[in-house]
């Protein structure tokens, strides 16, 4: 009987068969937006199309520190050395600023990156900057690592994420198992109420973590294609929950990133040829 079609065994199974029928290869390292069982998400949409033979490794919940361990650095690459890939594809960062704090285990770190209500500051101002640039510069510095362990093997591309939502919606974080929320009582704790502001709050945390990934394409123009998703989902029809898409929220990101893989990854590939 077969398994469940996100199983490890059966995404395997599709991968010697897509490589068995010579379609180009991919990886896939990342979190839930690569890896989320209720319904179909980016990689499952990308698979779709038939142009690619995926080798998927991604795991709901990860965060860019468990994928940087030196094992499973040493993991990968092995499996990159061996599979020869077109392109790495990476999805990391969202789920680092939801690991627990023990301070307030109801709670998850982004409770720390905000500052308590004051109606003279503005959504900015409500970011603690101390705490949130130590939190970039570990994402930006778990991303170099992935790419050096990584981008002598294939291009690596990387997403932003688009803006998430206050909705205090539960989380199936890791496929089923529901839990949270987190952002809209971490809003609550600081006494941000107005839905407006929150959502401007996170506007912040978005664009910042979208700058860190942008820089990252321009320090390494060789090795890494940043591919901008912010825009792209209707804050009132695209989301399931605070973190996750609809299953056609998933459909429309793939396309965007579908298309810069099309559109841009033979560039990068040539511009490697001409290095070596």
């Amino acid at each position: 009987m077969p398994g469940e079609p996100w199983e490890p065994e059966e995404r395997r199974k599709r991968y010697r068969n897509a490589k068995r029928d010579g379609l180009r290869r991919l990886m896939t390292e990342g979190d839930s937006w690569f890896d989320y069982p209720p319904h179909a998400n980016i990689v499952d949409w990308l698979e779709s199309e038939g142009q690619w033979a995926i080798n998927r490794l991604e795991r709901s919940a990860d965060t860019v520190e468990n994928m940087t361990t030196d094992a499973n650095l040493a993991l990968l690459a092995a499996i990159a050395k061996k599979e020869k890939p077109e392109c790495i594809l990476l999805s990391g960062g969202g789920n680092d600023i939801f690991t627990p704090i023990p301070e307030a285990p109801e709670l998850r770190w982004i409770y720390r990156a905000l500052m308590d209500y004051n109606s003279s500051k503005s959504a900015a101002q409500h970011v603690n900057a101390i705490v949130w640039d130590e939190k970039k510069t570990d994402i930006r510095r778990g991303y170099v690592r992935l790419i050096g362990a990584l981008g002598a093997y294939a291009p690596i591309a990387v997403h932003g994420y688009d803006y998430l939502c206050a909705t205090g919606e539960k989380v199936r974080y890791d496929g089923f198992r529901l839990a949270g929320p987190w952002i809209l009582p971490s809003m609550k704790k600081r006494g941000i109420l107005n839905p407006d502001l929150q959502s401007a709050i996170l506007r912040v945390f978005i664009d910042e973590f979208n700058v860190v990934l942008a820089a990252l394409e321009r320090a390494y123009p060789s090795t890494t294609i940043y591919i901008d998703l912010r825009g792209t989902l209707d804050r009132s029809r695209d989301w399931i929950n605070e973190i996750h898409p609809t299953e056609n929220g998933f459909r429309m990101l793939e396309q965007k990133i579908s298309d810069a893989l099309l559109r841009r990854l033979p560039a990068v590939i040539e511009a490697r040829r001409h290095i070596r």
